[in-house]
C-alpha cells in the first residue's frame, strides 16, 4: 500500500481508520501474539519482526475488531487463543492471501470503545501493534482488603482525617512494572514485576492488619499500568501516602541492599542513580503507552505546582528515613541511605511519597531473600512500622493530633476528659467498641 493510496483511504467515507507507518520493503512476520487483562483494559499485542502498515475497524452482529497488517504473514500457529475476560471472548487469525493481509480479529462480548497503536523498537522491545479494548465503567463499589491468609474481610466504613475527626490513613501500596513491563529478569526466571506484586500485596495486608491504616494497590494482578495512572489512583482513592515497591540490578554482582528514594524535582545527582532513574522512568515505553502530545502546562500552573510539591518533597524525605531506619533493623538487609532522584511515578503527587528498591535480583544475596517467604514478613512488618511511625510524628501532629501512651490505671474515661474530648469521639478515633484499653497502648487524642 503507497503514501499515495493512504492518503486517498483517509479522504474517502470508511469505516477503516489507517495508521502507523509506510509500508515495509519486504514481508513484515507476526511472531508473538501476547494478552493481559486488567481492570480497566484488555491488552492485545502484536510483535512483528519490523514496522508495518495496518487498518483497523469495528463490526457488529457478533461484535468484533478486525486489524489487517500489511504485507505481512503469522509466523505463529493461527489455531485462536481464548481469552474468555468478560471483554474478549477470544482472538482469531485470518490469512488474506490475496491482498497480502494478515487479520487478526477480536471476538468481543459486546460492543465497547478501543484503540490500536504502534509502538516502534526500543531496548529488548521488538516493534508492536498494540490493541486496548476498554472495559465498560463500573459502579464504584468498596474493595475488601484481603488478608495475608486470603479470607476476605469486611469493608472498612472510611472517616475523614481532620482537626475534628480522625478516620484511616489511606496508603497507596504501588507494585512496580507489570504486563509487558517486566522490569529486572534473572536467567532463572526470577522477575520483577512478579516479585514486586508479591512484596506489595504482604506490604497491603500488613498496613490493613494495623488499627487507624487502610492500603490500596495501584495493580492487583500482571499486567501494565501507565507511570501516570498510578498517581491518578493515588489521587481518586484519597491516599495520604504513596509507596512504590521495585528491586535494583547494577551491572556489578557484590552491589546489594535497600535503596528508598524520594522525589527531586531536578533530577538525581549520580550517575548510577540516574541510570536507575531512566530505566524506571522508561516503563512507559516498555509497557506500550499509546504516543501523545506533550502535555501543554502554563508557566503560573507548574509555579503553583512546585510550591504544593516542596512541602510534599519534604515529609517525603522524613518518610523515606523512617522507613530506612526500621528496615535497617530487619536481619540480613544492607541498607545503601535515602536518596533524592526524578522518578516519574513520584512526581506531581502532593503526598509524601517514596520508591523502595528493596534489593538488587543481579545479587545472590539479594535474589535469596526475595524468594524468602519468611524475609518478605519481616520486611514489610519493617515498612509498615516505619510507616506508623512516621504518621504518628509527623502527619497526627500536623492536623492538630498527638499520640497519647495508656498509663498503668488510666481508664479511656479519664483520658478523654483530660484532653477536654467526647468518649464517643475518643472511641472512634482509635477504632475502639468499647472501653477497655490496656498499658502501652497508643491513642490518638486532640490537643486542647
Amino acid at each position: 500500500m503507497s503514501i499515495r493510496m493512504t492518503r486517498a483511504l483517509l479522504g474517502v467515507a470508511t469505516a477503516f481508520t489507517l495508521l502507523g507507518a509506510g509500508v515495509s520493503a519486504s514481508a513484515t512476520e507476526i511472531l508473538a501474539i501476547r494478552h493481559w487483562s486488567s481492570p480497566e483494559r484488555t491488552r492485545i499485542v502484536l510483535d512483528l519482526s519490523g514496522p508495518a502498515s495496518y487498518l483497523h475497524r469495528e463490526l457488529g452482529s457478533p461484535p468484533r475488531v478486525a486489524v489487517d497488517v500489511a504485507d505481512s504473514h503469522f509466523r505463529i500457529p493461527v489455531e485462536a487463543i481464548p481469552i474468555d475476560d468478560g471483554v474478549v471472548e477470544r482472538v482469531r487469525f485470518n490469512r488474506l492471501a490475496q491482498s497480502g493481509k494478515a487479520q487478526v480479529v477480536l471476538d468481543l462480548t459486546a460492543a465497547t470503545g478501543y484503540d490500536v497503536f504502534a509502538l516502534e523498537r526500543f531496548d529488548e522491545k521488538r516493534d508492536r501493534i498494540v490493541i486496548d479494548v476498554r472495559k465498560p465503567a463500573a459502579p464504584a463499589s468498596p474493595m475488601p482488603s484481603v488478608t495475608p491468609s486470603g479470607r476476605p474481610r469486611a469493608p472498612r466504613q472510611e472517616h475523614a482525617i481532620d482537626p475534628e475527626t480522625f478516620g484511616d490513613f489511606v496508603v497507596m501500596v504501588d507494585p512496580g512494572h507489570g504486563g509487558e513491563d517486566t522490569g529486572r529478569q534473572n536467567p532463572d526466571g526470577l522477575r520483577e514485576k512478579h516479585l514486586a506484586l508479591e512484596f506489595s500485596k504482604a506490604l497491603a495486608d500488613e498496613i490493613n492488619s494495623r488499627v487507624g491504616f487502610r492500603a490500596e494497590l495501584t495493580r492487583t494482578g500482571d499486567y501494565f499500568i501507565s507511570l501516570k495512572r498510578r498517581r491518578d489512583l493515588a489521587e481518586e482513592r484519597g491516599a495520604h501516602l504513596f509507596v512504590s515497591v521495585h528491586f535494583n540490578s547494577a551491572p556489578s554482582r557484590t552491589a546489594r541492599g535497600t535503596e528508598i528514594f524520594f522525589v527531586s524535582l531536578r533530577g538525581a545527582e549520580d550517575r548510577m542513580t540516574r541510570e536507575l532513574v531512566e530505566a524506571e522512568n522508561s516503563a512507559d515505553l516498555v509497557g506500550g503507552l499509546a504516543p501523545r502530545d506533550e502535555d501543554t502546562t502554563t508557566d503560573l500552573t507548574r509555579m503553583l505546582v512546585d510550591l504544593r510539591q516542596s512541602d510534599s518533597v519534604e515529609r517525603s524525605q522524613q518518610l523515606a528515613v523512617a522507613l530506612n531506619d526500621h528496615v535497617d533493623r530487619v536481619p540480613n538487609v544492607v541498607t545503601r541511605n535515602v536518596k533524592q532522584a526524578g522518578f516519574a511515578v513520584l512526581k506531581s503527587l502532593f503526598i509524601p511519597a517514596v520508591l523502595v528498591e528493596v534489593g538488587f535480583l543481579t545479587n545472590r544475596e539479594d535474589a535469596n531473600l526475595a524468594r524468602s517467604s519468611r524475609h518478605r514478613e519481616r520486611y514489610v512488618e519493617a515498612l509498615t512500622d516505619g510507616l506508623v511511625e512516621y504518621c504518628e510524628r509527623v502527619e497526627i501532629p500536623r492536623l492538630g493530633w498527638k499520640i497519647h501512651t495508656v498509663s498503668r490505671g488510666e481508664s479511656l474515661s479519664q483520658i478523654a476528659g483530660s484532653y477536654a474530648m467526647n468518649l464517643q469521639a475518643l472511641r472512634d478515633a482509635n477504632q475502639l467498641s468499647g472501653d477497655r484499653i490496656r498499658e502501652g497502648q497508643r491513642l490518638r487524642v486532640r490537643t486542647r
